[in-house]
């Protein structure tokens, strides 16, 4: 009895061990599997706003208008959801930025400085400078934070105060120059040269629209730059040298403060510029409902109206494309997951002879509204001539989808099967020679042999759970053994007394 006692009790030890082993191989498995090492060692990256942002993508649609046209030296309008150019005129032509330049002034500024900082306006910073050009009023010694520095320079286009920032990042307006020429061949503007900081009149200063477009498109995905580029009304608070200045928008798009004749209430941002030989230039975008223009003129003349008024035709201009690009365009569904977009036949499929396939993904397209739905087609290409050939998996890809208009491809997406395709039974897959997934090369089913590896490996797998198990059983079939025996032994000491008893 004492031997039934010990091996009881080992047995209720084993049992109490084997509950709680799961929780501490859980444990140690989770703090071993490298995707969680993986997960906690990598610090989630989170967009700053400097990024270079996807290539612009150029219409190959024509205009809904021939005799559209926009008075300036160059211009191109942009959806910015779809960084695509949907109007362009001169795209190449080399242009004067004047102010636009500020652009880039104010992302090296953004990129490189602490907005908290205090500067203080040099001698050199104040030299050079046209006294017609735009100013904020800036005097020698003056202390200024950058964060201030940059709405005068964004607001009120201050150029003493591109001049400052200048010195600020790189010690020099020159040593400035060669980063915004650095930073303009990293963004692919190849055809642009800085001259200066602020954008007056120097024939080596020049760009094009087609990277106004690249540049705008950076900065405006900047927040901060966003914050500066769309302030209408700010006010400066006073200086060692100088009281409250308020500065006011130069971009009459976008506020009535100054002359409400150009106000569109769509409008926001960007930049303005102007100097005799670059004439009248002016970055905006504006926004309704999902879609979204970064409109660019450069070299609009300055007219007079049928009132004897003065009429700045790059904001009337500006107008003219943002209104063009609203009622000339919108987004439509061209694929969805959802539409059958064919049958194709499936050798050796279980049960059936066909698999519907769809698209992967839902998308939306920006087309011209006299695109009508019924013109867009869709080409469908398998990955290969020759047939499906089952087992398939539910959304395995098979093929491309390419919605199309007429010859212009739209976009395209992954060709999936719908629902999943069993093998008949008893045929292997012409990848498995060796029959492994249904009959051997001897014709002999290797199921069995098949089924036994896979146990074998689960067990292996779940060692922490199977090792105390086994050991536990091994423990209970010997428990069994001794009692057997001694019940043996106790049946034979008992026939023992009854004959002595009887004799």
């Amino acid at each position: 009895m004492k031997k039934y006692r010990i091996l009881t009790i080992i047995l209720c030890l084993l049992l109490l061990l084997q509950c709680g082993t799961p929780c501490f191989a859980t444990e140690a498995s989770d703090a071993s599997d490298p995707s969680e090492q993986a997960t906690e060692a990598t610090e989630v990256q989170y967009p700053t706003g400097l990024e270079t942002p996807p290539d612009l993508i150029e219409y190959s649609f024509p205009p809904a208008d021939d005799d559209f046209w926009i008075r300036a030296k160059a211009t191109a309008l942009i959806e910015l959801n779809s960084h695509t150019i949907v109007y362009a005129q001169e795209l190449d032509r080399q242009v004067y930025p004047a102010s636009l330049t500020k652009i880039m002034t104010c992302m090296l500024a953004l990129e490189r400085g602490n907005l908290d900082d205090v500067l203080t306006v040099s001698e050199t910073a104040l030299q050079n400078l046209s006294e017609y050009g735009s100013t904020a009023g800036l005097m020698e010694g003056e202390q200024i934070s950058l964060r201030e520095l940059l709405y005068c320079i964004m607001v009120s286009s201050a150029n003493e105060g591109c001049n400052v920032v200048a010195e600020y990042i790189a010690g020099s307006t020159d040593a400035f120059v060669a980063l915004m020429n650095e930073k303009a061949a990293a963004l692919g503007m190849n055809g642009t040269h800085y001259a200066n900081t602020h954008g007056l009149h120097n024939s080596e200063h020049y760009t094009t629209v087609r990277d106004l477009a690249v540049l705008a498109v950076w900065a405006w995905q900047n927040p901060q730059f966003r914050e500066f580029a769309t302030t209408t009304v700010h006010v400066v608070p006073a200086t060692n040298k100088s009281g409250e200045r308020t500065l006011k928008t130069t971009n009459y798009l976008t506020s009535t403060d100054t002359y409400g004749r150009y106000y569109y209430e769509k409008a926001s941002g960007i930049k303005t510029g102007f100097t005799t030989p670059a004439g009248g230039c002016l970055i905006s975008t504006a926004t309704d409902g999902d879609l979204s223009f970064l409109s660019i003129v450069c070299g609009c003349e300055q007219l007079i109206d049928d009132d004897g008024k003065d009429l700045d035709m790059r904001f009337v201009e500006t107008r003219k494309l943002f209104d063009y690009g609203f009622e000339t365009f919108h987004y439509v569904q061209v694929l969805t997951d959802t539409a059958m977009l064919g049958q194709p036949a499936v050798l050796y499929a279980k049960g059936r002879k066909n698999v519907v396939v769809h698209a992967r993904d839902n998308a939306t397209v920006l087309l011209p509204r006299y695109c009508s739905p019924e013109d867009i087609s869709m080409s469908v290409h398998y990955d290969s001539e020759a047939p499906l050939e089952a087992p398939l998996a539910e959304g395995q890809r098979v093929g491309t989808v390419t919605a199309m208009y007429g010859t212009i491809p739209l976009v395209t997406s992954d060709l999936v099967t719908l629902t999943r395709v069993d093998r008949e039974e008893g045929i292997a897959p012409e990848n498995d020679p060796g029959g492994q997934n249904g009959e051997s090369a001897d014709g002999e089913s290797r199921e069995n042999g098949n089924n036994s590896g896979s146990l074998l490996s689960e067990l292996m797998r779940y060692w922490y759970l199977t090792v105390p198990l086994l050991l536990m059983l091994g423990l209970l079939v010997i428990l069994l053994i001794v009692r057997a025996v001694n019940v043996r032994k106790a049946k034979r000491a008992a026939r023992r007394r009854r004959r002595r008893r009887n004799g």
